[in-house]
């Protein structure tokens, strides 16, 4: 009797750390690139969102007054921040950027930039990996944007693009803004072909706020869709559609016209990002989302 007791707990363990290793092999394997990033500022009823892109930080022409003087508006209002990729020059010795035109080494640029972003660590929702950070990765396997979200409290990192959901309140009614970001892709020489790679992007998410960097230019553009009624449906009653606003974002970058940007014949880009308001506001009796975006 005391041998089948044994026995059975030793059966009872095998099984325990089989289920146990299965588990642990799940979480492992668990895909957390698709995860939102969920961020709860039901303390506001309106803030501003300031994404940063393409600092370029070690870059010959880096602008760092414009730059720090975003962060510094950012750190002094209620307002918040993504970082949208090339937030580093990262130039090496067959990239496009060159090598012998940097400042300094990639190791001191991201010196730098971690600590002209602390002010801000805390109202930063999510990091990116854009083109240049991506070239030292595959080249060394260094991600210095991973290191990044680390170093500055263990910001959400989402190299490829992720999905990010604010809620804000009003008078105890909360809402939630949904915003989708990825730093980009390809050439576009022309506003057109700019903006119409921020529309395909919107045709992939189904956000109120689609951002897109990469290509140093500044727009503001929105689309206007119509929208099912999703709450409150009586089949007794009358439904109407309503519009919902959603608006494409194309970040610019800080970098003046040099380098190999001048020497490709681009255009001299805009100096700077869009600002975009999240509100909460009266409708009737509902609450409704509101957004707004100035250059």
């Amino acid at each position: 009797m005391v041998y089948f007791g044994g026995y059975c707990r030793l059966v009872y363990l095998v099984l325990l750390s089989l289920v146990t290793t299965l588990l642990d092999k799940e979480v492992r394997m668990r895909d957390y690139s698709l995860q939102v990033v969920l961020k709860d500022l039901s303390q506001f009823s309106m803030v501003y969102f300031v994404p940063l892109a393409d600092f370029h930080e070690g870059a010959r022409d880096a602008d760092h007054e414009i730059s720090n003087g975003y962060i510094n508006w950012i750190a002094e209002h209620d307002a918040f921040t993504i970082l949208n990729g090339d937030m580093m020059n990262c130039a090496w010795k067959d990239s496009t950027p060159e090598l012998w035109e940097d400042l300094i080494t990639p190791d001191d640029a991201y010196a730098r930039l971690r600590a002209r972003l602390m002010p801000i660590k805390n109202k930063i929702f999510m990091i990116t990996r854009g083109g240049h950070c991506e070239s030292i990765f595959r080249k060394v396997g260094v991600d210095f944007m991973a290191r990044l979200a680390y170093d500055l409290g263990d910001i959400p990192y989402r190299p490829d693009g992720g999905m990010l959901g604010v809620k804000l309140t009003r008078s105890t009614q909360g809402r939630i803004f949904w915003i989708y970001a990825t730093h980009g892709w390809g050439g576009a020489r022309t506003i057109g072909a700019k903006i119409k790679k921020v529309e395909d992007l919107a045709n992939v998410t189904n956000a109120d706020i689609t951002v897109l960097s990469h290509d140093h230019t500044q727009a503001i553009h929105r689309l206007n869709v119509l929208e099912p009624p999703r709450s409150s449906l009586s089949f007794t009653r009358p439904a109407y559609v309503t519009t919902q606003r959603k608006l494409l974002i194309n970040t610019g970058g800080f970098v003046k016209y040099s380098g190999y940007i001048q020497r490709k014949g681009y255009m001299p880009q805009d100096l700077g990002t869009p600002r975009i308001r999240l509100e909460l506001k009266y409708k009737g009796k509902r609450v409704v989302k509101d957004l707004h975006a100035s250059i």
